[in-house]
């Protein structure tokens, strides 16, 4: 296991941890049964500014997180699958390279005995 795939673990365990966080400290969006009974248009001064307030910074935060946690996810499962392809073309080439000394080797035995 690489740096970089350790670097990317420790990132995907922290960003995880963050986005855990940050949704638990959001409030919940739900309006139970005043927004069913009302049909839920309860627009305030609170809602136009919405952009600006503790919740929202929280949900851009969180949706960010979501978009580092997948960017490294993705780096990780790339890099980690071309190191295995690496791995098995090189321990391919060993094996076929240590065949052929031993088949060259042999060779001369046999044609030097007959």
């Amino acid at each position: 296991m690489g740096t970089l795939e350790i670097v990317a673990g420790v990132l995907l365990i922290l960003s995880g941890l963050v986005i855990i966080l940050v949704v638990l400290a959001q409030e919940s969006k739900e309006q139970g049964l005043t927004s069913a009974i009302g049909g839920g248009a309860n627009e305030s001064f609170y809602e136009h500014n919405m952009g600006k307030t503790r919740d929202a910074r929280l949900s851009k935060f969180t949706r960010n997180a979501a978009i580092i946690m997948f960017i490294v996810t993705l780096v990780v499962n790339i890099v980690s699958t071309v190191n295995k392809n690496k791995d098995k073309k090189e321990s391919t080439s060993e094996s076929s390279s240590v065949v052929t000394a031993a088949d060259t080797s042999e060779a001369p035995a046999e044609s030097a005995a007959q």
